[in-house]
């Protein structure tokens, strides 16, 4: 009879496992099209996160974080279990904890295509926020203007901004704070592309588990959280929290939401929040202009010109996250698989690069002479701010 009870109730497990699995089908069909997900995006996937955003964003501590501790807390135990059941040959209860694993899983995989795996493959940002730049648009004097006009925006922005006796930025405000500020100007954005909902910034207490696997911010969908790592305390701080947040507003690719943060950031007018983004944003346009010929002595003065306590923070950042290196394979393992689930390149998605063909001819130092398609996304979002007069 009990052994009856228990094949019943295996049975009901299955069922209740298909129907998971053929929602899951379901869900990943319409995803294959722009359109549903463009309408998922700005629907069931923008209420969910308000919702849990807006009812679990008060808590302190990051739920992801006491989530994933219980997912590893319970693996273990499922495993311990099941061998304990199958060394004593009780395969109904076996099958049984199998299945209901199985259906905690496939209950987390549908919440989180439904909170966030539409966004990925929704239309790209607006043209208002973000379009491509090529050669033809952005003659050699104005790309050197601009790239002249960020490296004397980021050397105002340091000495705007205190800075410890190691050289580091230090913040005046508190994370919740930097959540605040941040989404006011986030508030900023008009178009409805974008979610009204920004959610909170939170700190993960397990920092050193997080640098060594490379991570530095994660946006989860499921609570609405965008959660940083204890360590990211200085120079790209804001970028990172910029960035996450850009998730929880509906843009999921990672390449957008790191223009989204620079968009945000180079058009605040506060100098903390836009000190780390200008000195990303100062590297790029001075590479920028290593795709002109002859451009050589300018990129060699504009390295110059940046203030020396810029590139001491710079390599203060570099040294202090080059020492964890224990799991930044697993890290870059399981990102890039997770990125290439939903249909992305990859870790490669965060940057995309220039466009060019090459000339087969060189310039007066030696260097190949190119024709630029398309600059870099980053590249390009400085571009199509500084045409809008925007930095």
């Amino acid at each position: 009879m009990k052994n009856s009870n228990i094949k019943k109730r295996n049975i009901k497990l299955v069922i209740v496992l298909g129907a998971l699995v053929l929602l899951f089908v379901v869900l990943s069909l319409l995803q294959l099209s722009t359109e549903v997900c463009e309408f998922f995006a700005r629907t069931v996937s923008r209420a969910w996160i308000y919702v849990f955003g807006n009812a679990l964003g008060w808590i302190p501590i990051s739920l992801y974080e006491m989530f994933l501790i219980v997912v590893i807390l319970g693996a273990i135990a499922f495993v311990v279990v099941l061998i304990v059941l199958l060394c004593k040959h009780k395969w109904g209860k076996a099958l049984c904890s199998v299945l209901i694993v199985a259906i905690s899983v496939m209950s987390f995989v549908n919440i989180y295509s439904v909170s966030a795996s539409f966004s990925y493959n929704r239309k790209p940002l607006p043209q208002e926020i973000y379009q491509e730049y090529s050669t033809e648009d952005l003659p050699y004097e104005e790309a050197l203007q601009l790239a002249e006009h960020i490296v004397a925006l980021a050397n105002e922005a340091y000495n705007q901004t205190e800075h410890d006796e190691n050289g580091n930025i230090v913040y005046p405000y508190t994370l919740a704070e930097m959540s605040d500020l941040l989404a006011q100007e986030y508030s900023k954005l008009q178009n409805d592309y974008f979610s009204s909902y920004t959610p909170k910034g939170k700190w993960i207490l397990n920092k050193n588990i997080m640098s060594e696997l490379h991570i530095v911010g994660v946006f989860f969908a499921p609570f609405g959280e965008a959660n940083i790592n204890g360590y990211e305390t200085n120079l790209y701080l804001p970028h990172t929290l910029a960035h996450e947040q850009a998730h929880g507003k509906g843009v999921m690719r990672e390449n957008e939401a790191n223009l989204m943060a620079y968009y945000v950031l180079l058009c605040s007018g506060n100098p903390y929040l836009r000190y780390g983004a200008l000195v990303k944003c100062a590297s790029a346009v001075i590479n920028m202009l290593t795709l002109y010929p002859n451009s050589q002595p300018d990129y060699v003065r504009l390295n110059n010109m940046i203030a020396p306590g810029i590139n001491a923070e710079r390599a203060n950042y570099n040294i202090f996250y080059s020492k964890f290196t224990l799991l930044a394979d697993i890290g870059d393992f399981f990102n890039d698989l997770y990125l290439k689930l939903h249909k992305q390149s990859g870790t490669d998605s965060y940057v995309k690069p220039p466009v060019y063909d090459d000339t087969d001819q060189k310039d007066d130092y030696g260097q190949v002479v190119v024709v630029v398609r398309s600059f870099s996304d980053v590249q390009n979002i400085v571009i199509k701010l500084y045409k809008q007069n925007k930095i």
